[in-house]
């Protein structure tokens, strides 16, 4: 019953649909039914609805959940977006010593991914979710604790003597933001990762990961920047405005950091930074370019970025979308070299947001055009998605049948066409405080 119960809520037939003639996206996103199987119940240590990515994955991710909740919008979904917001919550604030920490995965019956923080994500599917849901007074409440042993409550009155009984999920987002404030930020102000399966990008080169903590990564500034616009939007829905001008400055902050200290004008990027001596990192990866999706690049920075290094055909802009790594770089490899060259639909559908941001609409809507053609190629070939593609060819590269972030791309091309960004935090009266950096 619950299957069939998420399937129509998805918007799909609880049997198999017949095979189309329209061979679009959207079409073989039905034929094989590629969202029947992301939402899950309930389970061990996962207290509600959650999203997974389909196939193996039977882990909540948080990233992962964030863009597939963004892709699940267009078939008005918020109830297993609250519940997988709500289990990574659920640990928050309840043991010792690291307040706001949460792992970055979390499966069944046990916390997975330690000490790797979850990314900073979750005030922004809050946001969406919400939205979606017509609803923000969720965010005052708070779980029952996640023990029933009677010595529990000793335990966390010995742990936090001055803490209510259970923080409400508006404040564990605020912790969660903490944790980044007080465990990983550098001297200079901005923040690093643990490492670059934290980032995400799992074997990114230019993210440390021996030794560890050291990587200013221009990724993660942009996600926090955006983390506090979303905080600020929450607290302006709940009526909190000193939180409002808080995270509003704070934005404003790392926003004016980011363009002061990542930016190189003789290079014409942002680079990510090694804390430890200040230095840039100068490895061509597509993460120098999430300030154009955050919009923290200025026209000129965009420019600059754009017309040298994202649609240079040398370096990043192929044939199939947005080469992960650059094609000048050594470690390219755009056979089997993960995050080192293949395409993925996610660095494509981010920075074909960029390119809108700054006017590039034509590029934009060949980008879409292009991530379309090659997974519907894939659909035809094998049935199913995979997780990158060869940027030269289109074939797949990694493991199959991959559905998550993929998501994504059944309305990119609408998207390119209109210019709508369902990733967008709406904008709130005091957003002049930004304006102004």
């Amino acid at each position: 019953m619950e299957k069939i119960i998420f399937c129509l809520i998805l918007g799909l037939s609880p049997s198999l649909r017949a095979a189309q003639n329209s061979e679009s996206l959207k079409s073989f996103f039905e034929q094989y039914q590629v969202k029947k199987e992301i939402v899950k119940g309930p389970r061990g240590i996962l207290k509600h609805h959650y999203i997974v990515p389909d196939g193996p994955y039977f882990q909540l991710f948080d990233w992962d959940m964030y863009f597939m909740a963004v892709a699940l919008s267009y078939n008005h979904v918020s109830k297993p977006v609250i519940g997988s917001i709500k289990d990574f919550l659920y640990f928050v604030d309840e043991f010792a010593n690291w307040t706001g920490y949460a792992p970055r995965e979390i499966a069944p019956e046990a916390l997975w991914a330690l000490p790797e923080m979850c990314k900073p994500f979750m005030a922004q599917a809050a946001v969406l979710a919400s939205l979606e849901a017509v609803d923000f007074n969720w965010l005052k409440d708070s779980d029952v604790p996640p023990s029933t042993d009677v010595h529990y409550r000793k335990l966390q009155i010995f742990e936090r003597p001055d803490a209510a009984p259970r923080r409400s999920y508006y404040r564990k987002l605020k912790d969660m933001i903490s944790f980044w404030e007080n465990n990983r930020r550098a001297p200079d102000g901005l923040f690093v990762w643990y490492n670059g399966v934290e980032s995400g990008i799992d074997n990114n080169p230019a993210v440390s990961n021996s030794p560890s903590q050291i990587t200013e990564g221009v990724d993660l500034q942009c996600y926090i920047y955006r983390e506090y616009l979303a905080l600020a939007f929450l607290a302006d829905r709940l009526g909190r405005p000193d939180d409002v001008s808080q995270y509003l400055l704070k934005a404003a902050g790392l926003k004016k950091l980011i363009r002061n200290r990542m930016w190189s004008e003789a290079d014409g990027t942002y680079w990510n930074i090694d804390s430890r001596s200040g230095k840039f990192i100068k490895i061509k990866t597509w993460t120098n370019f999430i300030p154009l999706w955050t919009k923290i690049a200025t026209p000129g920075q965009a420019r600059k970025m754009i017309r040298n290094h994202l649609l240079n055909p040398a370096e990043f802009w192929s044939p199939n979308g947005i080469r992960s790594l650059a094609k000048t770089e050594i470690l390219y490899d755009p056979r089997a070299g993960y995050w080192r060259g293949p395409v993925w639909v996610l660095s494509n559908y981010l920075m074909m947001h960029g390119l809108l941001n700054y006017g590039y609409k034509s590029q934009a809507l060949d980008l879409a055009k292009k991530t379309e053609a090659f997974l519907i190629r894939d659909f035809k070939n094998s049935e199913g998605m995979n997780e990158n593609y060869n940027p030269e060819t289109g074939g797949p590269t990694a493991g199959g049948h991959f559905v998550s972030w993929n998501l994504l791309a059944e309305h990119m091309r609408e998207e390119a066409l209109s210019g709508q960004d369902p990733t967008a935090i709406p904008i709130i009266k005091q957003n002049s405080l930004l304006k102004k950096q």
